[in-house]
């Protein structure tokens, strides 16, 4: 007999879900290959200022968070940041880049990099919003 529970904490789940979907993948399309990736902007006191987060991950990355502070925007700094993380990529093996970003955020920065919107989901976060997903060959 198996039995439904909606667990209190998520972390026993999440590890066992993670494994299982592991090794099932591993096992159709090989090992994951996974490395973490962080590139920070930092200021003259070395404060963080901005930065991007992602995960590179069989043969591709995947970007996770990408922010510049508001002071430090229109410098061109978020595009050096992702031009970074692509010659990461490029270094690391990978074919490919995705990411997704809300409309509140910046939907029409990518595309200047030459990412392509490859699907959308209306009211999200929120009604009258949305979330764009992109992905850019390498």
């Amino acid at each position: 007999m198996v039995a439904i529970v909606v667990e209190p904490s998520q972390d026993e789940t999440r590890n066992a879900v993670l494994c299982g979907l592991s090794a099932y993948n591993e096992a159709k399309i090989g090992p994951r290959n996974t490395k973490p990736l962080a590139i920070s902007l930092r200021d003259e006191s070395g404060a963080i200022v901005g930065g991007l987060v992602g995960e590179l991950k069989w043969e591709w990355l995947h970007v996770d968070l990408l922010w510049v502070d508001g002071d430090h925007r229109g410098a061109g700094l978020g595009e050096a940041l992702v031009v970074q993380a692509e010659q990461t990529a490029r270094d690391h093996g990978a074919r490919g880049v995705y990411l997704s970003t809300m409309s509140l955020q910046a939907p029409d920065f990518y595309p200047r990099l030459g990412y392509r919107e490859c699907g959308r989901m209306e009211d999200y976060p929120v009604a009258g919003h949305r979330i764009h997903h992109f992905t850019k060959a390498l």
